[in-house]
């Protein structure tokens, strides 16, 4: 009899567990600006780095890629060393305005790039700013979650999409 028990309970969490390997959530565990030490250009298809420093205190995004709620949130963000001429789009100031974007098939292995951003975010205290809605991703995000950035911009259109100053690391694709 426990052994039967024990054998359904394990039947019970490997079927739990490939569950949870098929989940649709990105989580990306720390929020790191953009450092330039070499300046090498960086840059996720037209999208490129900032050529100024950045740092933040801390930071965390999570996205669901089945029905595109976007969660992050950074706290400390500045342009490094503090610059006293630093624009409003480097987030150092209350007030500074940004969007959060989530790029989908990065290294173009699967297809074209594709994005999709949130509205534009202002900063309600210095160095902050967070965003918790839905953003209509492109399928190539559900497709080939492994292939999905995340970055925070300053908010600047076509044909330089606006420069990242903020991305994603420590990335986990998983359960909820």
């Amino acid at each position: 009899m426990r052994r039967t028990l024990l054998a359904v309970a394990l039947g019970l969490l490997t079927l739990a567990g490939s569950a949870w390997a098929d989940s649709p959530i990105v989580r990306w565990n720390r929020i790191e600006g953009v450092i330039g030490a070499d300046l090498t250009e960086i840059r996720v298809g037209p999208i490129f780095a900032s050529t100024r420093w950045r740092t933040t205190g801390s930071g965390s995004a999570m996205v669901n890629l089945q029905n595109g709620f976007l969660s992050f949130r950074v706290t400390g963000a500045s342009v490094a060393k503090n610059y006293a001429n630093a624009p409003l789009g480097s987030l150092t100031p209350a007030g500074g305005q940004s969007i959060g974007t989530v790029v989908c098939n990065a290294t173009e292995r699967f297809g074209p790039i594709e994005w999709a951003n949130t509205p534009v975010l202002v900063a309600k205290t210095a160095g902050a700013i967070s965003f918790e809605g839905f953003i209509d991703l492109p399928a190539s995000c559900r497709d080939y979650p492994e292939e999905v950035v995340f970055l925070i911009r300053h908010t600047e259109t076509a044909p330089f999409f606006g420069t990242f100053n903020f991305y994603g690391a420590d990335r986990t694709i998983g359960g909820k």
